[in-house]
């Protein structure tokens, strides 16, 4: 895994901004199919990103924006999408089965400052 750009917190709260951004634009245009796989996927590969996951990132934007592009373009989704679907969950199944256990040094971190937290809220 990459170096991450920014905390958790801060993709995070970019996450969150740009979906609801996009949850405004789908209201005002009322383009809720295929736009919804836009604002699903955008603000997931842009957080993806900055947690520096850069191959989860490529694979969020193949599987969300294959999907609008397929169904936008009405090119053939019936062969198209589960390709981009099985192709993503090989992806997360390997990622996730390859990858150790152990948590890595900024999830300790971070767990080891809300255990600190935590003690100084009792005292």
């Amino acid at each position: 895994m990459a170096h991450p750009m920014t905390s958790r917190k801060h993709a995070q709260i970019f996450y969150t901004t740009l979906f609801l951004v996009g949850i405004a634009a789908l209201v005002y245009t009322d383009a809720w199919w295929p736009g919804i796989m836009l604002v699903i996927g955008v603000p997931l590969a842009l957080r993806q990103y900055l947690l520096g996951r850069k191959y989860d990132m490529m694979i969020s934007l193949l599987v969300f924006v294959g999907t609008f592009i397929t169904v936008q373009f009405d090119i053939s989704w019936r062969i198209f999408l589960p390709i981009l679907f099985t192709l993503g969950a090989i992806y997360v199944l390997c990622r996730e089965l390859l990858e150790s256990g152990t948590p890595t040094e900024a999830e300790e971190e971070e767990d080891t400052n809300h255990e600190l937290e935590e003690k100084k809220k009792k005292h």
